[in-house]
Order: structure tokens, then sequence, then C-alpha cells
């Protein structure tokens, strides 16, 4: 209703102009550059109503010629965008596929129709890299380190890269790069990790198990069990440098962080006796052989007492042997010192009760070598002992006594 008021009241209006143009036209007169136009008010109007219609028709026109255009342009960059998107498509299922020629030239195309948007360089990078172009991986990797979104994949791509060509130095730069964003990565820390194992740089290597990331990656069993073999690699650093005291703390923050870790005792035990306090340690040696006897634990044993005699060795070992007598390591031990000592009979009473098929592999094995040098030494019997190293070889066993560095977290965590 209101509209209708509205649209009465202008056709009125209209019409009451129109009543008094007609009953009053007046007159106008236009001169312009030597022209000259008499007319009355009411054609000069019409005139006027007229130009603008006209003005209004061209502008629809043009209007409706541009909105041709910029539609035709548009269907161009959706089609473009389509073929962009599908050879993006088929580019990373060409990489999945182990198809790189087909990679890399899907990966062009995309380029092309795309204008290298994150997702082209992440394709052209992962191409060239299944391709082996290293300059072409690097430059697309480089190009995505400009991204936030992006950088974390150049920074991996770089990475690998470099471990690959054995700069270990720049992977490290990589990672350390990628570990310090918030959003870190457990890949990053795991390189880090392990290159940090790889030089030995224990202290930096505990560090990054400090971090909060550190402890969300692995389970507080595995990292209480990388601490302590960390800090004994640390400790036996500081020995090595001379620091005596350094070695003593080190040694005990990894008994500290592993209850059953031999190798920290000895760590403990090798570090006290380095500052001639090998009898204070002793105790500690002989509870944690109490629970589980170790090679490493009788090697630590023995550095408590430097320069001591074959006999006086034997006689210790005797005495270690009380707290746990049964045990297959404990016998090699007192067989081991006994054979030293030139106690054949102890020797080879021990050594007979562990070459049977219920003793463990690897002691099976050095008794049978201990027993080949026993034959050799008390009587000159070389072909018992070539029988007795014959069947260690058999047996096919490395030296279990002897202690591995380790080299990344993977071989810690297994065991090595």
């Amino acid at each position: 209703m209101p509209r209708l008021i509205a649209y009465v009241l202008v056709i009125a209006a209209v019409v009451a102009a129109a009543v008094w143009v007609a009953n009053d036209p007046g007159s106008v007169e236009v001169v312009w550059k030597g022209w000259r136009v008499d007319t009355s008010v009411g054609v000069l109007i019409l005139a006027l109503i007229v130009t603008v219609i006209v003005i209004l028709l061209i502008l629809r026109i043009l209007s409706a010629l541009s909105g041709s255009v910029k539609a035709f342009a548009a269907a161009q960059r959706e089609r473009r965008t389509k073929r962009g998107l599908a050879a993006l498509g088929d580019g990373f299922a060409a990489v999945q596929a182990g198809q790189s020629e087909i990679a890399q030239k899907l990966a062009k195309e995309a380029s092309k129709l795309l204008d290298n948007n994150p997702a082209v360089l992440v394709l052209r990078k992962e191409a060239a890299s299944l391709a082996g172009d290293v300059r072409e991986m690097q430059a697309a990797a480089l190009a995505l380190l400009n991204r936030p979104q992006t950088e974390l994949t150049a920074l991996r791509s770089l990475a690998n890269k470099a471990l690959a060509d054995g700069d270990v130095v720049g992977a490290l730069r990589h990672a350390q790069k990628a570990l310090a964003r918030k959003d870190a990565p457990p890949w990053a820390l795991h390189m880090v990790l392990d290159v940090q194992i790889g030089m030995g740089r224990w202290t930096d290597a505990l560090a990054v198990l400090d971090t909060k990331l550190g402890k969300n990656v692995f389970k507080p069993d595995q990292l209480q069990r990388l601490k302590s073999k960390l800090l004994v690699q640390e400790s036996a650093a500081a020995l090595k440098g001379g620091d005596a005291n350094a070695a003593v703390a080190s040694a005990k923050k990894a008994m500290d962080a592993s209850d059953s870790g031999h190798d920290a005792v000895a760590a403990y035990a090798k570090a006290m006796a380095s500052q001639g306090k090998g009898r204070k340690a002793a105790g500690t040696v002989e509870k944690a052989w109490r629970v589980q006897p170790h090679a490493d634990l009788l090697a630590a044993y023995r550095a408590l007492v430097p320069g001591e005699a074959s006999l006086d060795w034997a006689k210790r070992v005797e005495n270690l042997a009380k707290v746990s007598p049964d045990h297959p390591e404990t016998k090699l031990a007192v067989a081991e010192a006994s054979l030293n000592a030139e106690l054949w009979g102890q020797a080879r009473n021990r050594l007979s009760t562990l070459t049977s098929d219920e003793t463990p592999l690897n002691i099976r094995g050095q008794a049978c070598r201990l027993m080949a040098e026993l034959e050799t030494r008390e009587r000159g019997d070389a072909e018992a002992a070539s029988k007795w190293l014959a069947r260690a070889l058999s047996l096919n066993t490395g030296d279990a006594r002897t202690a591995n560095v380790p080299k990344s977290s993977k071989d810690i965590l297994a065991g090595s």
C-alpha cells in the first residue's frame, strides 16, 4: 500500500509538472561556439531525458560486455585450475607409484597451470627427489622455506639430503631449525638426537631428551633408559678428558635414571677408581652383580685395584662370586681369573659346566675359547685346543663382553 501511494504521488507530480510547462512553455536560448539554438523549456527537458536514457543504455551495454568478458576469463581460469589440479593429483599418484619421469612431467604441467602454489612446490620437490634431480629438489625446497606452513617439509627434505651426502653438520642445522619451532615434529627430534649421539655429543643429546617434545615422543621407561645410556657415555667422555669429578657425577645420575643399569654402575666404579676410591665403589658393584652379573661389572670390579696380581684378582673374583655363585657369567668370570692365575684345576672345573647346551650361547662360546687356551697353556695339547676353537667358531658368537658405543637412539632402545 505505501508503495502504491508513493507511485501515485510521483505520477501526479510528473503530470502537474507537464501541465505547468505546457501552460507556461517559456523559451531557452543556447549559444555555443557560434551556434545558437532557440527552443522551449519542454523540448529542452525532453532532450535531456532522452540523453540520459541513451547514456544509461550505453552504460548497460558496456556493463553487459564487461560481464561477458569477465565470465569468459573466469571460465578460462576455472578450466585452467581444473587441469592444474588434475595434473597435481596425478603427479602425486605418480610419485607414490615410483614413476619419476611421469611425476616430473606432471609437476611441470601443474606448475604452468597453477603458478607454483605450495602444493605444486611440494610435488616438484617429491618428483625431483624421486628422480634424483638434486638441483630441482633443492630449488623447490628452498622456495618452500619461505612459507611457515611448508617450511617443515622443506627442512626435512634438505636434512635427509644432507645426511645422504654425508653432510652431518648440514643435516643437524636443518633438523635443529625444525626442532626450534613451536610445532616441532618428532622426526626433527629423532634426527637431532641421533646426530648428536653419532657425533659423541652426549651432553647435547641429553638436552634434547629434556625438552617437552622429548618427553612426549618417548615412553617414560624409554626416556629413562636413553638418559641412563647417554649419561654413561658422558661419564666415560669426562673420565677420558681427565675430569673424574664430572665422570662420577654423570655416573651417579645414570644409576638414578636406571636402577638395573650395569653399565651405569660400571661407569661409576671406574670413575671412583680413577680418584683412588675404588674400595668405596666395591660394594656398589657387588650389589649390582647380585642383581644381574655382567662382563661390564667384572671389568669395573677389576679396575678398582690397579696393577693387581693375577692370583690376587682370582681371590677377589671368588669373593664376588659368592653373591651369585650359580650364574653362568659368575662361573665364566671365576674360570677366566683362575686361568690367568694358572689355577688349572679350578679353571677346568668351572669351564666344564659351561660347555653344555643348557648354557647361553654367548657364554658357551667364551667357555670354548677359554678351554682352547687352557689346553694350550696347561698341557700344550694343540689338537685338543683346535677342537675347542672349532667348536667356538661353530657357535658363531661374537665377544659379548665388549661394550659398544651407541650410534643412535634406536641402538640404545634395541639393547645394542
